[in-house]
């Protein structure tokens, strides 16, 4: 099972709308390589999705071609960081 922890949440709070990983690296202030790794890592575990410049769900991307993926919460990822009912 994987654990969520503070840099994925710092990612994922990047998320609410479909953004660039331009947008990730500069809102998180996390070298590129590192929020590539996380970003990856949220999208294998269906936190986060992958979308191309029109909208369509990517099932794979390239790192070559970054500029034209966006990413989003999935409503998995939204539930993981909203806050528990009843707390």
């Amino acid at each position: 099972m994987f654990e969520i922890g503070i840099d994925e949440l710092k990612v994922m709070n990047c998320l609410f709308h479909p953004e660039s990983m331009e947008t990730v690296v500069t809102e998180t202030k996390f070298h590129p390589k590192v929020a590539l790794d996380i970003v990856r890592t949220l999208v294998h575990y269906r936190f986060v999705k992958a979308q191309d410049v029109t909208g369509k769900t990517l099932t794979m991307f390239s790192p070559d071609k970054l500029a034209l993926v966006r990413f989003v919460l999935t409503a998995k990822g939204l539930k993981e960081i909203s806050p528990k009912a009843g707390v």
